[in-house]
């Protein structure tokens, strides 16, 4: 192969022309794939359309039938913007026949509610004013609960507001704000609705209703008298029979049941306005109309002052119920007499106090003259009992030593007398030894001297076999004597095949007979 070299300004190259083709070859490949790649890719987001999460894609056809004269979004093979909007992901849409927006989708936050206004579609049905069916035109009843829609935003207008939310203490009464009239028919009508809402979040159409919460529970209105700072009371006053001005603390528990608060609410603004047009109200105008019938006096007796609030509880609690107010208690605590009505009647009680501590003033001094005079003879009947329980004391001891010498001398005599019994006993029980020692050893002798006459009789008078006897019975039990008999001639010779043993007799063996017989015995072992 032969290698030519390009001279240029530097000098001679050592690269080789073939490898410079190649590399122009090479890069009019990558030129061309790069603009096929651009080419492709510009060719594909023509015809194919991403949307993203959260998004979608309105499409407007240029071509197809005229939509109606109240529509504002176009169906399937209608010219416009088409109603049907496209979801997360690729699609294929032919750039000729149609057109694209990307529109963000509607979301609605947690604690909030759509309301849906439909800007094309038929007039509501019986001449509503809110769209019941997806193609009437109009704020829609049903409204969009928190997540994401895709609403096609040419043709629907949403509106986010916060969702209704009803705390605790309180309930919601609703009213309708949008509906037929009365003459529309049940159901749909306009005003307080009967059914009220708990504690609670609610998703409701704010254009159709409105939600007035009101607080429930059991309230206080207090009536308190104070007499230093008179400008500050805010106690009942009435007149009684008698002309005297009398003033009431009271305190009064009312309550309003969640049921009637619909019936209440469009006379009543709020609970401020039924305590004081119902319970301030009738409160003020039972007790003068009850209190004329009592005097003064009436007030500061216990019986006739809790006639007076019985009266007034049971009005009180009649009149508020006919106004839907629940009256749980009506506790009058203190009852204020005028002081000039009190002055003289105070002075006579005084006086009557007077008197009679006056008296018990005397009666304590005769009682406290008559304890004194107990208290001496409880002190002379004590200093007696002393006296006679020191006398008894004296007479117990000197009778206790008494009994203690008598039996100290009476145990002495009973010693002596069992001591010379035990001596007695002694003496009779050393004889009784003595004879019977005495007697044991006489038959002891008695039986010995028997029993040597008896084996004397045996012997026979022998006195050398007696004495053998008596010898043998000192030897060994266990000793055995074998005495050979040789017969005539020498004693060693004369033995031969015999074999005969002769055993001298040993008392206390079995055998009997006299020392030296001829008993013939068992060959021995």
């Amino acid at each position: 192969m032969t290698t030519r070299y390009i001279h240029d300004d530097a000098g001679f190259s050592t690269v080789p022309i073939r490898r410079k083709r190649w590399l122009l070859l090479l890069g009019a490949l990558f030129g061309l794939a790069l603009v096929l790649v651009i080419l492709g890719s510009i060719l594909w987001h023509t015809f194919f359309h991403y949307v993203p999460p959260g998004y979608m894609l309105v499409i407007t056809a240029k071509n197809g039938d005229e939509m109606g004269p109240d529509q504002v979004l176009a169906k399937e093979g209608q010219k416009g913007i088409q109603e049907k909007v496209l979801g997360e992901g690729w699609h294929y849409v032919t750039p000729i026949l149609y057109t694209v927006e990307l529109h963000p989708n509607v979301f609605i936050k947690p604690g909030f509610v759509g309301i849906v206004t439909a800007k094309g579609g038929k007039t509501p049905k019986n001449g509503g004013i809110l769209a019941d069916a997806d193609d009437e035109r109009g704020i829609r009843r049903q409204v969009l609960t928190p997540g994401s829609y895709r609403l096609n935003p040419y043709g629907y207008k949403v509106e986010e507001v916060p969702a209704t939310l009803i705390k605790p203490g309180f309930i919601g009464v609703v009213r309708r704000l949008l509906g037929e009239d009365a003459a529309g028919g049940p159901g749909r009508n306009k005003g307080i609705l009967r059914e009220v809402l708990q504690p609670g979040l609610y998703y409701i159409n704010t254009k159709e209703f409105e939600v007035l919460p009101r607080e429930i529970g059991i309230y206080q209105t207090t009536y308190h008298y104070d007499a230093v700072h008179p400008e500050r009371s805010t106690a009942i006053t009435f007149p009684a029979r008698d002309g005297n001005l009398i003033s009431m603390d009271c305190t009064i528990e009312w309550e309003v049941q969640p049921t009637d608060w619909p019936d209440l609410i469009t006379v009543y603004d709020s609970l401020a306005d039924i305590e004081l047009k119902v319970v301030d109200q009738h409160a003020k105008r039972i007790s003068r109309e009850r209190g004329f019938n009592y005097r003064a006096q009436d007030f500061l007796e216990g019986s006739t002052r809790e006639k007076f609030q019985s009266d007034f509880f049971q009005e009180l609690h009649k009149a508020c119920a006919e106004k839907k107010v629940g009256i749980h208690s009506a506790f009058i605590r203190n009852t204020v007499v005028p002081e000039n009505f009190l002055e003289p009647k105070r002075a006579r009680q005084l006086a009557v106090e007077t008197k009679l501590t006056s008296e018990a003033k005397r009666v304590t001094a005769q009682t406290e003259a008559e304890v004194a005079k107990a208290r001496s003879m409880i002190a002379q009947g004590v200093a007696e009992v002393e006296a006679e329980t020191e006398r008894l004391v004296a007479s117990i001891d000197r009778e206790t030593e008494n009994v203690k010498l008598q039996t100290e001398a009476e145990i002495e005599g009973l010693k002596a007398r069992y001591g010379a019994q035990i001596a007695q006993l002694d003496n009779e029980r050393t004889k009784v030894l003595g004879q019977a020692e005495a007697q044991a050893k006489t038959l002891t002798e008695t039986a010995q001297s028997s029993i040597y006459k008896m084996k004397m009789d045996l012997f026979r008078n022998d006195n050398n076999a007696y004495l053998r006897y008596t010898m043998a019975e000192k030897l060994n039990p266990n000793m055995v004597l074998r005495l050979y008999h040789s017969g005539p001639g020498t004693f060693w010779t004369n033995l031969g095949d015999k074999n005969r043993t002769f055993l001298l007799p040993v008392p206390g063996n079995g055998i009997s007979g006299q020392l030296g017989g001829q008993s013939t015995l068992p060959p021995a072992k």
